[in-house]
């Protein structure tokens, strides 16, 4: 039976330049409106304190949105960045009415709440709450010291599929996770793109930060940065090309671009090279494979996260070398996908994919259809996640 589903975020419209991470949340609009649901986005925008750039953002959302068809379905709530609990009646709301907007949430049959994005007195209206953690680890870790709101959920979904059964080290907050594999609209990637040939680099597409969260007394990174980092000699030892899309900025106090060069890396800016969803499926397309390398908040206590990212290039018939979180609990490694431990698992796992690059971008594409097609992993999310 078909839906009003309505999904919440808050980061897309700030962030008109992250093409990897628009393209990783339009998959489950288009996903579901695929399957028949009415499927809607709301958006919370907190003002930047000027007018005039709010309004450049608030028009490029809607003209992303409007390119694949959901201008229309699409709400943007602009609030002041210091309001602590604003609602659909004192936020400025951009696209459908206010009233319009409040007929919508009242009658959704259910909310999907991405990382608490909406506040409680936004979640109010929706008469069935559910919150998608698409982060394990560093959002149950938050939730320790601040009031993230958890509670006002009646669901809580996870992409890391080691939180349900108790196999990681995050803690549950006293409440049932269920879990989910991060889903692709097969549609959205188009044909699987040529081989683009043995000199092709291994790339990825990631943020460089510095932060850390405290778990008891142990300090987790959730920065990419330390994790790429413990690999900075894999150029050298695979003898071949290695690239990092890595929003590492203008500021680098550590110097990480030069060190990152005299190791044999490539660095580009993702925001030059994938600042759309379209230019970020192709500089996927473009890649040999993916080195993906977890935030450590991830990898040590073994939450079983699958990341959207790789989900997309797996799609594209892209083979992918991730460090491993547990993920194999709920996805088969070995062809298409393959996990390491450590620096000289990646040497053998990139040796082994060059080895055989045909039968492993077949395998690839063949996870994705089986194991996270949008057809297969919406309605489980539906039904409270798998088993």
């Amino acid at each position: 039976m078909p839906l009003r589903i309505v999904l919440a975020g808050g980061f897309l419209a700030g962030y008109p330049e992250g093409g990897g991470h628009w393209t990783a949340f339009l998959q489950y609009l288009l996903g579901l409106r695929s399957l028949g649901h009415d499927a809607w986005w709301i958006e919370l925008l907190r003002s930047s304190g000027d007018p005039g750039w709010d309004e450049c953002l608030v028009r490029a959302f809607f003209r992303r949105m409007a390119r694949y068809g959901l201008d229309r379905r699409a709400a943007l709530l602009v609030c002041p960045r210091e309001a602590e609990a604003p609602t659909l009646r004192t936020a400025t709301v951009r696209g459908p009415s206010r009233l319009r907007l409040e007929e919508v949430a009242r009658s959704a049959d259910l909310v999907w709440n991405f990382a608490c994005s909406l506040p409680p007195s936004l979640l109010a209206p929706f008469r069935h709450r559910v919150l998608v953690d698409v982060d394990p680890g560093h959002l149950q870790v938050s939730a320790l010291e601040w009031n993230l709101g958890i509670e006002h959920h009646e669901e809580l979904l996870t992409v890391g599929t080691g939180l349900p059964d108790g196999e990681c080290g995050v803690p549950a907050l006293g409440r049932t996770w269920r879990s989910f594999l991060p889903p692709v609209h097969l549609a959205f990637w188009e044909a699987v793109a040529p081989d683009p040939g043995p000199a092709a680099p291994f790339t990825s597409v990631t943020q460089w930060t510095w932060e850390h969260l405290r778990l008891g007394d142990r300090l987790l990174s959730v920065s990419k940065r330390e994790a790429y980092l413990r690999y900075l000699e894999l150029p050298r030892r695979a003898g071949r090309a290695f690239e990092l899309a890595a929003n590492i900025g203008a500021r680098d106090p550590e110097n990480d671009r030069e060190a990152l060069a005299a190791h044999g890396w490539r660095v580009v800016d993702p925001h030059r090279v994938a600042r759309s969803p379209a230019r970020y499926r192709r500089y996927v397309a473009r890649s040999r494979a993916e080195l993906g390398c977890p935030k450590p908040i991830h990898r040590d206590p073994r939450t079983g996260w699958f990341s959207d990212r790789s989900a997309g290039y797996l799609t594209a018939g892209r083979p992918v070398l991730m460090e491993d979180t547990g993920v194999g609990r709920r996805l088969p490694a070995g062809a298409g996908l393959l996990v390491f431990r450590d620096l000289e698992e990646a040497v053998e796992g990139v040796a082994e994919i060059d080895r055989d690059w045909a039968r492993h971008a077949r395998a690839a594409r063949a996870l994705a259809r089986e194991f996270l097609d949008a057809r297969r992993c919406l309605p489980a999310m539906l039904a409270g996640g798998a088993p």
